[in-house]
């Protein structure tokens, strides 16, 4: 279909690279972004409407091709939205404009790591909803919702956008590969927020089904960790063995696949479960075998989780054997949380807290452990992460456990 597409863009004057090297995109990117540099909200707003008919089929074709590349993790994703927005600025704005500059907002996230300027460029994608019918508002809220506006905004509040943009699509009639990628961000983002589990089990529930309906294989199996996830923590599961649901054969076979966005997305949510339930022996083969599983990816969202809990757990085993492979993890875990809790305290400040004290904890450093856990269990408590204060509380009991401090470890469990 792709290939369809780009030669059909050629015969509209579009030319694409044949095989787009990082340096070309980085410098397209580069190109774009100083082209944007002056261009603000209400600029955008007041573009012409688009009128040239042949340059509007060029914006359907590419918005076409673009969120197929973005299914597939193509590097044409990032040069396809930059010839958008080209043409958005020569020619005046479209419903598809609103798709481009989400897309460049992203890349601008991907690529640089430019949360602040990938976020101001998603708010004015969101701005020309206002001026297009919002029949592509589904691919808009799941670019920008569910994978920019998160690293500046609370996570909380960027759920009831996601839920929107999949009502939306189902309300069309037809809720294509961008609602149902809505439904997906929504269903991850609330779990592991903290959303309650009984709701988000029904609503996951539904999702998958309606999946299932629309052949989204792929879709499909990324629902389906997130929902054993909840069935496990929620308590609606007889078994307590992550393993019962996440084999470590599995995860062999999508890698083997390539199907590397379900592997990660099963590798994250067993870690989260076996760290709530402190069943650490289950992940030492899993985890070390799959820990860097997509390092380069490192602005994805489902990369929050996989740091955070891959560096709790990476922490636990080298303080259990002193092994290096386990520290460089946790370091570089730590150097990540950093980064994102610069962005965003609200997000990532008790999360950095919590790695921070158990970092120290395995360097007997044991004041500065102490603090650090009380830090991330009143930093989760204030930002409203219960999940992850549940944890830290958990982690802060042993260590005060360890230290003698029997009644105060006692007090942090009944909590």
């Amino acid at each position: 279909a792709n290939a369809f597409g780009f030669h059909f863009l050629e015969q509209l004057g579009v030319n694409l690279p044949s095989s787009p090297e990082n340096q070309v995109i980085v410098q397209e990117l580069l190109d774009t972004k100083q082209r944007l540099s002056g261009l603000s909200k209400s600029s955008l707003k007041s573009l012409p409407i688009m009128s040239d008919l042949k340059k509007i089929q060029t914006m359907a074709i590419l918005e076409n091709v673009m969120i197929r590349c973005y299914q597939s993790q193509s590097k044409y994703f990032p040069i396809i939205a930059i010839r958008m927005v080209r043409i958005t600025l020569q020619y005046g704005s479209s419903k598809y404009s609103a798709v481009a500059f989400a897309a460049i907002a992203l890349s601008f996230v991907t690529v640089f790591g430019d949360f602040t300027g990938g976020s101001a460029l998603a708010r004015m994608s969101l701005s020309l909803l206002d001026v297009h019918n919002n029949r592509l508002l589904p691919d808009v809220h799941a670019l920008t919702y569910g994978a920019v506006i998160l690293w500046k905004d609370p996570i909380q509040s960027v759920l009831p956008h996601l839920l929107y943009g999949y009502r939306i699509a189902e309300k069309s009639g037809y809720i294509g590969s961008t609602g149902h990628a809505c439904a997906m961000f929504y269903s991850y983002r609330a779990f592991f927020s903290g959303s309650e589990l009984s709701s988000l089990g029904k609503e996951v529930a539904l999702f998958m089904r309606k999946s299932e309906r629309d052949k989204r294989k792929v879709m499909s199996l990324s629902f389906l960790p997130i929902s054993k996830g909840i069935s496990y923590i929620g308590g609606s599961t007889t078994s307590q063995d992550t393993n019962d649901f996440i084999e470590e054969e599995d995860m062999d076979q999508f890698n083997n696949n390539h199907e590397f966005a379900v592997c990660e997305c099963f590798l994250v949510v067993k870690l989260c479960c076996d760290v709530v339930f402190r069943r650490f022996d289950a992940l030492k083969s899993i985890a070390r075998k799959y820990i860097d599983c997509r390092a380069n990816g490192i602005a994805q969202y489902v990369n929050i989780h996989r740091y955070f809990y891959g560096g709790l757990v990476s922490l636990h085993f080298y303080r259990e054997n002193r092994d290096q492979f386990w520290l460089d993890r946790a370091t570089h875990a730590i150097s990540m949380m950093e980064t994102w809790a610069a962005e965003s305290v609200w997000n990532f400040e008790n999360k950095l807290y919590l790695l921070q004290a158990e970092y120290h904890y395995a360097f007997d450093e044991m004041e500065d452990a102490a603090t650090k856990y009380r830090l991330a269990i009143e930093s989760s408590q204030k930002h409203r992460f219960v999940h992850e204060e549940a944890v830290a509380c958990e982690q802060a009991a042993d260590f005060h456990m360890e230290m003698g401090n029997k009644d105060l470890a006692d007090e942090l469990m009944k909590r």
